[in-house]
């Protein structure tokens, strides 16, 4: 049997661009050769695409200055006919072949703005390309906060109040809005990025100014809501399927209200001696948690319940992760969902018996029934408007 050209795609135009490359190589490194030729693919800050031998291992980015030079740049021509996407080498010269390799399903492991929030999932639709993860509607609305919070109230599904603050209404307006409608302490994000980037917690009217600021200075809007102290947080990841299933739930451990993203990404992930990917290249599978969270099977069953309706909701793809605060009270609140989460959180299905390239398996299967699906539907219209009298 042929294997498949797997694309896995990491970097991009993003906050969270070495997060990815950690997530990028720790799925390479997971995936099954035997089922797949795999091509790693890497997109620099400037959303810039390259191929390369060197990209076969994380060492190339731990130079001080990886040299880019060495790769290959290529331009991604989208191939609707066939369903591929083609990588053609960009330079060309008078008796230069141009190189070329031809995809059959991509596996984007790239995080935050362009690369996770519907660009480049809209860029594998244009190709007809199979796809592993959201489609370019539910990574829009995963990705956008505010649009989360409307989605989840329109499905009737727990989140706290919040108040979405725009950075060309100005600091005092914007100050005024959140006082009128919300009590401090609060929690104030960017609305589109992730990973903790920009997020802060304010008590008072100077400490809100300060973090509106710092927020507005990522995007151009925040979303502010209450800060709830002692709260648990909870994750749960979600595998999609007919019906998508839920994974062994996790407390993460973290010393205040917010989760810092030193505390995500770097905590515990010093150590050596962990595959390519080791000496601080640990992603998400290397932050502090419980697994199981330390949760009754009420709760737990709940809380699973919750993640695979928000799944739904918003209409997620591939594997997600969402988050959840459990008040002290022991009210449950869904705070958000991470479309393409970190690591992908293959930790919290190896618990339950899924490896981590098995779980890649079930991704990569779903995106060639969901194309193939998508396939069936009718896109053209024919109505003879431009046709002569």
């Amino acid at each position: 049997m042929s294997k498949y050209r797997l694309g896995v795609i990491f970097g991009g135009r993003s906050v969270e661009h070495e997060v990815s490359i950690v997530t990028g190589f720790q799925t390479m490194e997971a995936v099954h050769r035997d089922r797949f030729d795999v091509t790693p693919i890497y997109l620099n800050r400037d959303n810039v695409w390259y191929i390369g031998d060197l990209l076969g291992s994380i060492a190339f980015f731990r130079q001080d200055h990886p040299p880019i030079n060495l790769l290959t740049r290529v331009l991604p021509c989208p191939d609707p006919s066939r369903g591929k996407l083609h990588l053609i080498e960009a330079e060309s010269g008078l008796f230069k072949k141009r190189k070329e390799i031809t995809l059959d399903v991509i596996l984007p492991a790239t995080h935050g703005t362009f690369v996770e929030d519907g660009c480049l999932q809209g860029l594998f639709e244009m190709a007809g390309i199979p796809y592993a993860g959201s489609n370019p509607r539910g990574s829009v609305v995963g990705m956008d906060k505010g649009l989360t919070k409307a989605v989840l109230a329109a499905a009737g599904l727990p989140h706290l109040p919040y108040v979405m603050v725009e950075r060309n209404a100005g600091r005092d307006f914007n100050t005024l809005q959140v006082k009128s409608k919300l009590s401090f302490p609060v929690i104030v994000k960017p609305a589109v990025l992730g990973s903790s980037v920009a997020v802060s917690q304010a008590s008072d009217d100077k400490s809100l100014e300060a973090a509106l600021d710092l927020a507005l200075r990522f995007c151009n809007q925040a979303l502010v809501e209450p800060a709830l102290i002692d709260a648990t947080e909870i994750n749960c990841s979600v595998l999609d399927g007919d019906p998508p299933i839920p994974s062994m739930l996790e407390q993460p451990m973290k010393p205040g209200v917010v989760l810092t993203f030193d505390e995500k990404y770097k905590a515990g992930g010093g150590k050596k001696g962990a595959g390519k990917t080791g000496g601080g290249g640990k992603g998400m599978a290397g932050q502090q948690r419980l697994i199981p969270a330390p949760l009754s099977e009420e709760m737990t069953s709940r809380i699973q319940d919750l993640a695979v309706k928000t799944f739904q909701a918003i209409g997620a793809g591939g594997v997600a992760r969402v988050d959840f605060l459990i008040a002290k009270t022991g009210e449950v609140y869904v705070n958000e969902l991470n479309n393409i989460p970190g690591s992908l959180s293959y930790y919290l299905w190896e618990p339950v018996g899924k490896s981590f390239g098995d779980m890649i398996d079930k991704m990569v299967d779903r995106a060639f029934d969901v194309n193939k699906q998508r396939n069936k539907t009718t896109f053209n219209f024919e109505a003879n408007l431009l046709a002569g009298k």
